[in-house]
Parts: structure tokens; C-alpha cells; sequence
């Protein structure tokens, strides 16, 4: 062990070596089922330098640990910052049993480097679920439970990252934080949260999927009533974090802690190269995020663009539902509908379009339009009347983006005169934009198909929404402009011949920067550089 501890200069050096083995001898089918994505030494230091120096003792806890590069790093920083601590109290739980050993050897070499410089360490490694053995912090009822508790000063983690079931023992027990389907990852922010003490840190690398959307509701409203954000970083290239196991997802850092933060400080990296001079701005939490809210949706403004982009979404006051306006999911589920579904022949009384996800371009519909054999026309018939819609004026959106998109917002007007037909089908993967009981006119379906195409609104959902996905809800609370502005911009871009984002975004800056519009919104300043200004 004391060759090994002269050979590699940190802990966190030593276990970054560990993982790197242990990653090539597994399979990525392991990889996968466990959510296991190793953290790598730039990004556990960086993170590490997060935790500040509290007292000669301290007690850290490192759920889902792996070879616990991320505890390493950080009592390595609270070493370089605190030349008084004496002892430090370490809690790691890891349930790959092949891992183990690895990690037994990374705290032994931690043990002896901290020797070396007068800290006591002592381990416990915990080969069980972390959400079940601490299921308890969700008994609070009772003084004696809550007596039983351990909490920790720091609590630092990389969590695994898949999706469970809602019958999952583990969402069973964690119920407060669960609704539809549950990440993982935000079950083990959830329970962190409720284990940090009155004065603990806690510092998280997770998706930032969280930050918004109906799935993460439940878990926003119990996560930000236990603890308050004091910082987050974002890494802005989704495909260079984890490059190692292929993995595509935009990660940001947290740091979070159960005293009040009026402020959260948020820096910027387009990766973990960046980590060493990375951009940093403050905001005021309350201009992030509306804690007296129901939905909690955290704003996670990554540059000037996206600042200004959620200051002008403010100064609006409708949404879509105060016009009669709706937003709904396709409700045409194919493989429950194949007995329907045909993918050749003609429109007519019998068969309507069948409306896919590709058919769907910026502002334009192309169909018919094959991809992957997918069928284009669904039965009309008593039975499938309940997944047909009435042929009538609508806005489709598309609800993934691929990774060829260079929006996140991707929708086109259609118009009931598209097809000679009394019902249409959309499916499931759609959401579209309708009036209940009426009709949306001509020009509010161009008006709002440009705006949900246009630069400021794919910027602006880019700071709360951080996955492929555009969900309905997320939708249905974005602020709209006037309905009189919606319907001018309508008049002016129905007349192009081709709509495209740049002249659309021409127009858009044209009217909502009328002289009319910059008095009732006076303080939302200079958006020339988000495509309204």
C-alpha cells in the first residue's frame, strides 16, 4: 500500500485507475441495468472544491459510490482547506457486489494517505439499496424514527441513472417524491436531502431533466421544501460527458443545503476541460425558480440569451388557456391500435390520414411521408372512434426531439382543408394545439406555429426543460404574448412563401417590439440577440 500511495499522488487519482479497470471488464449491459456511469477525476475535484471547511470532524456520506472518487476528491479538498480536521467519518453504499473489492482498495489507500497527514478515517460500506435502507426518512411521524436517523455534513454522489416502475419497492417507499413513471436518480436526491443536517452540503451530478416536467413534479415540491439551491454548473455539450460510456444526457452539478440561499451562483462549461475556468453569473433564486409555486420549475439559464429570454416570458401574463386554447397528447397508441392501422391505400370515408412524429417538419406537414414501414392511415369505425380526432384546425408539435433537431421545439399548422376526410388520427408521439367546442382561426395557427418555432421560444425552453422530450404540461405553462400580437404575427408570416426561422423571427421581433409592446413590457430590455429584438 505505500507504494502504491507514493506511485499515485491522490486518492481520487487511485480511484479513477480502479474504475477505469473495472469499466474494461464490464459489459455495457451491466453498465446499463445499473445506472453505472463512472465520474471522472476532473469533475470529482471540481466537485469536491464545492464543499466548505466546517469543523476538525466531519461525516460524509457517498450513495452509490462506485470506487468513491467523489468522496476522495472531496476530503482531498477538505484537507487543502482545513489543516485542523482530525477525523473523518465516511458511509459508502454500493450494491455491485463484483465492485467491492475495488472499492475496499481505493479506502485503503485513502486511509493511509489521510494517516500520513494526521486524519482518522473510518469507513462503512454498505452492500444494500440506499433508497430502502433509509426508507424510514419518510416516517417522520413519529419523534423515535426521526431520533434514529443519521445525518451527514456532506452528502456527495454520481446517482445511477434508469428508469422503475411505479410498483418498484423502491418508488413504493419513496412515494412522496414519485409521480408517473421515476428516475432513480431523483429518488436518491430526495432521500439526500432528508439525510444532510441543519449545516450539511449537498453536492449532486445528475440529469437535469428534474428541473421541470409533470414526473418530477411530486419530487420538486418535497426536494426544494428540504433543502434550498445554493449553486449549479452547467456543462453545455451533451455528447463529450461520460464520451467514455456513450452516454448522451445534459448533466449539470448542484449544490444544495437546508439553510435559506437568496442567491444560487451558476457557472458554465461546455465540458469538463472547461471545469477549470468556467463562466459564473449570480442570479436571485426567486428569478430561477417560484418556490410558492405548485410546480417548482427550476430555470437554468446557461448564458445572456437564456437570461433575457426568461425576463421576457415574465413580463407576459396569459397562457394559451386564457384564449380557449388547449394542448393535448395524440391519442393514437399504435401497437394497442394495430387492428386499425393500414399503411397503404386512400383517404376516404372509411380511412383517415394517420399523422407520425416525422411527418412533422418546421411549419410544414409533409404527408405522406414512409418511415420504418410505419402505417399512414387508421380505420374509421365504431371502434376506433375514440382515438380519432375531428378533422379541424390544428397545431402539431412534435413531443421527441432527435438528435439531428437543432430545435427542441419542432411544430407545423395544419389546416382541416389538408384532406378530404371527417376524422384524423394523431399519434401518441404528437402533442397538438387546439380550441375546445370551437375552431382556431387561420391566423393564430400561423401565429402560434412561428412562435413555437422561432429562436426565443426554443431558447427559452431550453432553460427549464433538459431532456428530448416536450410534454403538454410543460407546454401548457409557457406565458404567451397578446392574443392581438399572436394573430399579427399570424397575418404576416401566412403570407410567406416559405416560412423559414430566420424570417420568422423577423417578424416576431417586428411585433412584440412595437411601440405598443415595449410600453406594456418595458423592463424586459435588449432581446435583439434571442431573434425579438
Amino acid at each position: 500500500m505505500t507504494d502504491l500511495v507514493k506511485k499515485y499522488p491522490s486518492p481520487s487519482g487511485f480511484a479513477e485507475k480502479i474504475a477505469f479497470e473495472y469499466a474494461q471488464k464490464t459489459t455495457n449491459a451491466h453498465k446499463k441495468e445499473a445506472g453505472q456511469f463512472f465520474t471522472s477525476k476532473q469533475i470529482a475535484d471540481y466537485m469536491g472544491s464545492w464543499g466548505s471547511s466546517k469543523s476538525d470532524k466531519v461525516s460524509i456520506l457517498d450513495p452509490g459510490c462506485g470506487t468513491a472518487i467523489l468522496s476522495s476528491a472531496l476530503i482531498e479538498s477538505l484537507v487543502n482547506k482545513s489543516p485542523l480536521l482530525k477525523a473523518v467519518k465516511l458511509t459508502l453504499f454500493e450494491t455491485d457486489e463484483a465492485l467491492i473489492p475495488e472499492l475496499q482498495k481505493v479506502t485503503r489507500f485513502l486511509s493511509k494517505w489521510l494517516s500520513e497527514r494526521g486524519v482518522d478515517l473510518t469507513t462503512r460500506i454498505c452492500q444494500s439499496d440506499f433508497i430502502l435502507e433509509n426508507s424510514s426518512v419518510f416516517r417522520t411521524g413519529s419523534l423515535f424514527v426521526t431520533s434514529e436517523i443519521e445525518c451527514y455534513d456532506y452528502i456527495i454522489s454520481n446517482p445511477p441513472y434508469f428508469k422503475i416502475s411505479k410498483s418498484d419497492k423502491r418508488a413504493v417507499v419513496a412515494k412522496d417524491l414519485v409521480h408517473g413513471q421515476p428516475n432513480i436518480y431523483s429518488l436518491f436526491m430526495g432521500v439526500s436531502a432528508k439525510l444532510l443536517k441543519p449545516d450539511g452540503e449537498l453536492i449532486f451530478i445528475t440529469p437535469r431533466s428534474f428541473a421541470a416536467g409533470n414526473y418530477f413534479k411530486a419530487f420538486r415540491q418535497v426536494f426544494f421544501k428540504d433543502v434550498s439551491l445554493a449553486a449549479i454548473h452547467i456543462f453545455e455539450s451533451r455528447n463529450k460527458m461520460f464520451k467514455n460510456d456513450n452516454v448522451l444526457q445534459e448533466n449539470i452539478i448542484i449544490k444544495a443545503t437546508k439553510q435559506i440561499n437568496t442567491q444560487i451562483k451558476i457557472t458554465t462549461s461546455e465540458c469538463e476541460q472547461g471545469l477549470t475556468s468556467p463562466t459564473e453569473r449570480f442570479f436571485d433564486t426567486e428569478a430561477l425558480i417560484d418556490l410558492k409555486s405548485e410546480d417548482k420549475v427550476l430555470f437554468i439559464p446557461s448564458n445572456e440569451n437564456e437570461e433575457k429570454a426568461i425576463k421576457l416570458f415574465k413580463s407576459w401574463k396569459n397562457a394559451l388557456t386564457d384564449y380557449n386554447i388547449n394542448i393535448s397528447t395524440g391519442p393514437v397508441v399504435a401497437f394497442r391500435c394495430k387492428q386499425f392501422l393500414k399503411e397503404d391505400g386512400e383517404i376516404n370515408t372509411s380511412y383517415a390520414p394517420l399523422i407520425w412524429l416525422h411527418n412533422i417538419k418546421e411549419m410544414e406537414l409533409v404527408y405522406p411521408l414512409k418511415k420504418g414501414g410505419k402505417e399512414g392511415l387508421i380505420a374509421i369505425s365504431e371502434e376506433s372512434q375514440k382515438v380519432l380526432l375531428r378533422n379541424k384546425n390544428y397545431i402539431l408539435i412534435r413531443r421527441f426531439s432527435s438528435k439531428d433537431d437543432k430545435s427542441r421545439l419542432v411544430c407545423c399548422p395544419y389546416f382541416a382543408s389538408s384532406f378530404d376526410s371527417e376524422m384524423i388520427g394523431l399519434e401518441n408521439h404528437i402533442n397538438y394545439i387546439h380550441r375546445p367546442g370551437g375552431e382556431l382561426s387561420e391566423n393564430e395557427i400561423w401565429g402560434i406555429s412561428a412562435l413555437y418555432n422561432s429562436t426565443l421560444f426554443d431558447t427559452y425552453f431550453r432553460t427549464f426543460n433538459g431532456n428530448t422530450q416536450v410534454g403538454a404540461t410543460e407546454l401548457k405553462q409557457i406565458k404567451m404574448p397578446l392574443l392581438e400580437d399572436i394573430i399579427r404575427i399570424g397575418s404576416k408570416v401566412k403570407k410567406l412563401k416559405i416560412p423559414n426561422k430566420q424570417t420568422i423571427d423577423k417578424i416576431i421581433h417586428e411585433i412584440l417590439n412595437s411601440t405598443t409592446h415595449v410600453e406594456n413590457h418595458r423592463s424586459t430590455g435588449d432581446f435583439k440577440s434571442i431573434g425579438v429584438a
